[in-house]
């Protein structure tokens, strides 16, 4: 015989929807608000331009959250991630490859407070984020490309090359 762990009205950790997924990711009281400005930036701009803006905003955010001085990719990672664990904006994980770096960010907010269609776009910001950081670790010169934009759950792929 087997015992379910969850509560009537719960749902199992494997088995969560998004819609529950981005109530969690991002708050009520900034959901209608979030909504109508990425309505207004889609009306404003092209996705192109509303990429960059939202990686100069990526940028000046990182610039606001320096990290501290690491020699290890894992150190950069740890930095980062305490960076994005206290601000309930998911997890970075770093890969080097003789081809570049690749940056995979699980679970940040963007499609939650966005919107989903959005997400292309919004992703610009941990681009941003993300450029400034390397920058700041004497990476200048490399960029940081969008590779996979953040899905349903929030997870995007980046790249770090020349």
């Amino acid at each position: 015989m087997t015992t379910s762990s969850t509560t009537a009205g719960e749902l199992p950790c494997g088995s969560m929807e998004p819609a529950h997924i981005h109530r969690l990711q991002c708050s009520r009281q900034w959901r209608g608000f979030l909504a109508a400005l990425a309505e207004e930036f889609v009306s404003a701009l092209a996705p192109q331009e509303l990429g960059t803006l939202m990686a100069r905003i990526g940028m000046r955010f990182a610039a606001e959250h320096p990290l501290p001085a690491s020699d290890t990719v894992q150190g950069l990672q740890d930095a980062m991630n305490h960076v994005w664990s206290a601000l309930d904006w998911g997890v970075a994980e770093l890969h080097q490859s003789p081809a570049g770096m690749d940056i995979s960010h699980r679970f940040s907010p963007l499609a939650a407070a966005f919107g989903e269609p959005h997400a292309p776009w919004a992703t610009g910001f941990l681009q941003g984020a993300y450029q400034q950081w390397f920058d700041a670790a004497g990476g200048a010169g490399l960029r940081v490309q969008i590779a996979a934009a953040a899905d349903t759950l929030g997870s995007a792929r980046l790249r770090l090359a020349a």
